[in-house]
């Protein structure tokens, strides 16, 4: 099967822009051009690629394994093409950010806007495991949360640590204090954030740790809500203590039990760590990160 880099190459600009007219003005070619590649990459196949509608075109579930697993070939294509023709780098380049902690991240970001005035860079918000499937499923170019563990084929730098704190109302017992213990709040109602987020997990294995099961009486789809509810009066939240703002509404206190804070990363798909953006966006993250000797 003699698959050319020109089918992939186009195979893959349909099932990013989802339009064969969209492709044709990514790659620089006509929309028959696009036509022909596909029809001759479909041939090769023995059941099809790609589900044609009336305003867009998806992949199919062979398409989207196909597209997984060409996108290696892309990454290097352009990884040669930035080494070997630098001159053809512009600034008017397009990127997705996704990140868990827009708070962290937004400085970095706005640096790198201001360098970058004409890029074009779209931030998405979500939990660590959203950002880190959208960036394995290259619907991000960078992916901006904390990443403990290394992950074959993706790279990371950390850029800044911080640790877990109680969300209390203002007239709670431990208001006033420095830290406090799992078993000082296992009595409380507890408000929970997504159960698929980094922060509950982590919350739950501190209260494992301690050898308690935590109770969460409410759980929150987005975060800012779980401090307005303890606001409200509801129960008792958490937060990583970088990921929120001091309000007077509430109190902020360290939990104690906790081995060391948590990192946040920079996260990139090793493969694409010459694509124009990507270069430019950790390099600015090595001169901006905030860490000290707790962080990993």
């Amino acid at each position: 099967m003699d698959i050319t880099l020109n089918e992939i190459r186009t195979f893959n600009a349909v099932v990013r822009t989802g339009s064969f007219t969209k492709a044709a003005q990514l790659l620089g070619v006509s929309q028959p051009a696009v036509t022909a590649q596909i029809r001759k990459l479909e041939s090769r196949c023995e059941f099809p690629l790609l589900e044609r509608f009336s305003k867009e075109v998806r992949p199919t579930s062979l398409g989207k394994q196909l597209n997984r697993l060409s996108c290696q070939y892309l990454d290097l294509d352009l990884a040669v093409a930035a080494l070997l023709k630098p001159e053809v780098r512009t600034e008017n380049f397009r990127m997705k950010v996704a990140t868990a902690s827009p708070i962290i991240f937004m400085p970095l970001i706005a640096a790198f806007k201001k360098q970058y005035p004409n890029a074009l860079v779209q931030v998405i918000a979500g939990t660590t495991h959203e950002c880190k499937q959208l960036l394995l499923d290259r619907e991000a170019d960078i992916g901006l949360f904390p990443m403990p563990n290394v992950l074959s084929g993706l790279s990371r730098l950390a850029f800044h640590c911080h640790g877990l704190v109680a969300i209390l109302p203002n007239d709670h017992s431990h208001a006033g204090a420095q830290s406090v213990s799992p078993h000082d709040l296992i009595q409380d109602a507890l408000i929970a954030f997504k159960d698929s987020s980094f922060t509950q997990d982590y919350v739950k294995a501190v209260f494992s740790k301690a050898n308690l099961q935590p109770k969460f009486e409410m759980m929150m789809s987005i975060s800012e809500h779980v401090s307005n509810a303890v606001v409200e009066g509801l129960g008792v939240g958490f937060s990583l203590s970088d990921d929120i703002r001091a309000d007077p509404r509430y109190t902020l206190v360290p939990v104690a039990g906790t081995d060391m804070d948590i990192t946040e990363h920079v996260v990139w798909l090793k493969t694409r760590s010459q694509q124009q953006g990507i270069r430019e966006f950790v390099e600015m993250a090595l001169t901006r990160r905030n860490l000290d000797q707790t962080c990993q």
